[in-house]
């Protein structure tokens, strides 16, 4: 199926220019030296990611928008342009095509896979990529992500922000941060920190979720979900099933004893405090649920839902104010051995069994959003060692992902169905491929306007020149 796109020769100049003071004036309004030649350099960049190519490095872009590789990477390592300014912008401008009171914030993490140990944040560390340890960055990130009302094909997907982890040798070490640039204001933080950051920011420009979903390595951290209660965040989060100890919500939890006042809560002597490995190994209540049609039939899974209490301290019977629905799923994996997973649901007491279960199956999207972001517009491309070099190229690479996923939200057909990010990269790269064959042959005057056969010729170009 051909994928029609809503924009006129699908430019990236329109969008572009709701970035441009980004790019040319500071945030006190005051204007970028050489403004006018960064403003050109972010356009050229932005178009170079979107063009086909296996690896995006700075000597590629340079040859694709036909400026000396030194111009490239004065733009990346050295412009004083201001990346946090362009993800806040991209908090502000989600557009409407996208946005929905269904919309969630999806936490994640992404590791690049690098050579030698200079550049920042690099350690021998978990990347997820390539499902071992390995000498890699990782890098934490937030994306806006709506369900698809019908096939988890349909998702709609915004990214609104990316930061690296810095591993606490680094942060400590003031040589290392001196020779890649890490401001002074930069500190330790852990990853569940960092996404909290992502969060936050996103919060204060009025962005509201319906929930956060994210993994149990953000699950699993009480911090993490008390800064969200804090924050009055419904969440979705996953946590290991063996860990978090909870009682039912049932029981009864003292604040007192009647001669003094409790200052934190406690449950009486006797009562079962489990976790959900327990409770799933007691429980007849499971239900299967269909949450939504995949690629190869119906996504279902066999549910159960219980309202519990967590436990802060066994030992003190303490109790915390995180009243929520535990969730556990049960996967029969091929060999017969049963996989469970627990989702702890916060701020959503009345919803249904069927919504607990696709909120808690949207997290795959950010899984996608990476593969993307690597395959279509090189996220793990940049081979310079800076700071400041990482987070411009991380950025761009955002802005782009944006691009096309506002001209994916507008073409959806009108049976609700999405084409992938794939198809619309490829189809704004035909678009433009078309356009500039028609235009050189009216400045050869070799042939009359015929877009029938430009059109053929560029698809031609796109697929001898390119994998796409």
């Amino acid at each position: 199926m051909e994928t029609v796109l809503i924009h006129r020769h699908a430019e990236a100049q329109y969008f572009m220019k709701e970035y441009r003071n980004i790019f040319t004036t500071r945030s006190d309004g005051k204007s970028w030296p050489r403004r006018n030649g960064t403003w050109m350099m972010a356009s050229g960049y932005n178009q170079a990611l979107l063009a086909p190519a296996k690896k995006k490095n700075m000597q590629l872009i340079a040859g694709r928008v036909d400026v000396p590789e030194d111009r490239v990477e004065q733009f990346i390592r050295e412009s004083p342009w201001e990346y946090e300014r362009l993800q806040v912008h991209l908090n502000v401008n989600i557009p409407a095509a996208i946005m929905s009171p269904h919309g969630a914030f999806i936490v994640d993490e992404v590791g690049i896979t690098k050579q030698g140990k200079h550049s920042v944040g690099v350690q021998r560390q978990y990347n997820g990529a390539q499902g071992k340890v390995g000498n890699s960055q990782v890098a934490v990130d937030l994306i806006y992500a709506v369900p698809g009302e019908r096939r988890n094909a349909d998702q709609k997907t915004w990214p609104l922000g990316m930061d690296i982890y810095l591993p606490e040798h680094w942060t400590e070490d003031r040589e290392r941060r001196k020779e890649v640039g890490i401001p002074d204001s930069v500190v330790f933080m852990t990853k569940p920190q960092i996404a909290l950051s992502l969060i936050d920011r996103a919060l204060d420009q009025g962005l509201m979720p319906a929930f956060v979903t994210a993994d149990c390595g953000y699950g699993d951290s009480s911090e993490f979900r008390k800064h969200l209660r804090d924050r009055h965040v419904p969440y979705v989060l996953a946590i290991s099933p063996g860990d978090i100890r909870v009682v039912n919500a049932s029981v009864n939890v003292m604040t007192g004893n009647g001669t003094r006042q409790r200052t934190r809560g406690t449950f009486p002597e006797g009562t079962a405090v489990e976790s959900a490995t327990d409770i799933a190994g007691r429980t007849d209540c499971w239900k299967t649920v269909t949450w939504s049609d995949g690629t190869k039939g119906k996504m279902k899974g066999e549910f159960s839902p219980e309202m519990v209490r967590i436990i802060d301290n066994t030992a003190k019977r303490y109790v915390t104010d995180e009243l929520c629905w535990l969730l556990l799923e049960r996967i029969e994996g091929k060999s017969g051995v049963v996989e469970l997973k627990a989702y702890l649901c916060w701020g959503m007491d009345s919803a249904s069994l069927k919504h607990l279960v696709k909120s808690a199956h949207v997290r795959w999207t950010i899984e996608q959003f990476h593969r993307d972001a690597k395959q279509l517009l090189g996220l793990d491309s940049f081979e310079g060692r800076s700071w400041k070099g990482w987070h411009h190229h991380i950025s761009m690479v955002l802005l782009a992902f944006a691009f096309l996923s506002l001209l994916r939200a507008e073409a959806q057909n009108s049976g609700g169905r999405l084409p992938s990010l794939r198809q619309v990269a490829r189809a704004v790269v035909l678009e433009v491929a078309t356009r500039e064959l028609m235009m050189e042959r009216i400045r050869l005057k070799k042939y009359r306007r015929d877009s029938t056969r430009a059109k053929y010729e560029a698809e031609f170009m796109l697929r001898r020149f390119s994998d796409w």
